[in-house]
């Protein structure tokens, strides 16, 4: 029988699946006609996991109100220990390699539908390194993922780092030789490839030749969301404010950093609800709080479970702030009449240090590959936060002699995938 080939770009915010149709490379609808699905499951309240709510549903169900939980963010669990450990859903607990595993099986049942075969062989798409600085991580995760592949019935699995998928997809419409620089920056890391493309290259059966650098870290969309949510949104919930003694004296001390950082984190925002956290904020909000009120929101936005929700709605609120020079964030559900404005300028101050990692992770890459920038052609984009006026800018600020292409911000890498994973499947 011949091989049976799909390749899966298992994204920290976003994922698709590719096959190839009529020797063009081609993503599947996910839902309707969306190429790109949320990397996002909804469990229904009183559910198993079987019945698990997958991609744009899952927002749909968690937005209207349905009870149950929402899980995001489930690429950041891989190599780490977090995998093997288990969450409560309703009575049940399950293990994050089953949730991750629902979700892949979700996303192969559309391959092997278009297929009319199960898939035998797949290509899934990594980042340089999954975590910063652990690159003992990497073995991990891939692993971890090798493991959630066998639980579904492949054995034949291979990986290609995002980057590189991402360089094959924008070679396919290069009609001449260039040194490119590729940059992913996806929902969790930020992925750099300094290689040579072109009508020469293609062809080669060794690309190692061709990559002079690769370069990775955690620097994703994710983190711009943290950053802007710590910086502007969670001050109005009591970060920051100061906690009194007994006889109403100042402390010195703040309400704990660790809740906001936690409740900024997709894959961690459901500690937040945990019984034993709520007693220490309630406890928090009665005795110590200098500022009971803003305390008194966390508590609210916690009891309704809206963590999700707020995450949600800061990340919109970020993308209208590419466009427009401020918005107002919506928090009536959580105080009557409640809202923040929000500007871009607020937005820009909030990411300077994340601009900074991304200016000084680019000058590292190209110290990797022995290149000098003015040698560069041109720097192909991708991954959703790419489309930010902010990250453009600072790109542009540090290449100012480099052509710039935007490619397909959510596609780009998933289509790269389903050619390489013909190539070397075939």
């Amino acid at each position: 029988m011949p091989n049976t080939i799909a390749a899966i770009d298992f994204g920290t915010s976003n994922s698709t699946i590719g096959v190839m149709q009529g020797g063009t490379p081609t993503l599947l609808p996910t839902t309707g006609t969306r190429l790109t699905a949320p990397t996002a499951l909804f469990f229904p309240q009183g559910k198993t996991i079987s019945a698990a709510i997958p991609g744009h549903d899952a927002i749909t169900s968690y937005q209207e109100g349905d009870p149950g939980r929402l899980m995001r963010g489930l690429k950041s669990v891989l190599g780490t220990q977090l995998f093997t450990e288990s969450t409560q859903l309703g009575t049940q607990a399950v293990t994050f390699k089953e949730i991750i595993a629902a979700y892949i099986g979700w996303l192969l049942g559309k391959a092997e539908a278009s297929l009319g075969a199960p898939v035998t062989h797949l290509m899934l798409g990594r980042p340089v390194h999954f975590l910063t600085n652990q690159p003992e991580a990497d073995a991990v995760a891939e692993a971890q993922l090798r493991d959630v592949t066998a639980s579904l019935g492949i054995n034949h699995v291979t990986f290609m780092a995002e980057p590189l998928a991402a360089a094959y997809h924008y070679e396919h419409t290069l009609t001449q030789d260039e040194l490119a620089l590729i940059i992913d920056v996806g929902g969790g890391t930020a992925d750099f490839s300094l290689i040579r493309l072109g009508p020469t290259h293609a062809n080669n059966a060794d690309r190692n030749q061709d990559i002079l650098a690769t370069h990775g870290l955690r620097l994703g969309g994710a983190m711009i969301d943290q950053a802007f949510a710590l910086a502007e949104v969670m001050p109005t919930f009591g970060m920051g404010t100061g906690l009194k003694g007994p006889s109403g004296e100042d402390k010195g001390l703040t309400v704990p950093q660790g809740y906001y950082t936690q409740l900024t984190q997709w894959h961690r925002i459901h500690r937040m609800y945990e019984r034993n956290t709520l007693h220490e904020i309630r406890a928090l909000h009665t005795q110590e709080a200098m500022e009971p009120e803003k305390v008194d929101r966390l508590l609210t936005l916690l009891e309704e479970r809206g963590g999700h929700r707020l995450m949600l709605d800061i990340e919109a609120a970020k993308i209208t702030l590419s466009d427009e020079e401020q918005t107002a964030l919506n928090l009536g559900w959580i105080e009557r009449n409640l809202a923040l404005p929000l500007t871009q300028t607020a937005l820009a101050t909030s990411i300077e240090n994340w601009l900074n990692t991304l200016d000084e992770s680019i000058t590292h890459t190209f110290s990797l590959g022995g290149v000098q920038p003015q040698q560069l052609t041109t720097v192909f984009l991708t991954g959703g936060p790419s489309a930010m006026p902010l990250v453009q800018a600072a790109i542009r600020h540090l290449l100012p002699h480099s052509r710039i292409i935007l490619g397909d911000q959510l596609t780009s890498v998933g289509t790269g995938l389903v050619l390489a994973a013909h190539r070397h499947f075939r």
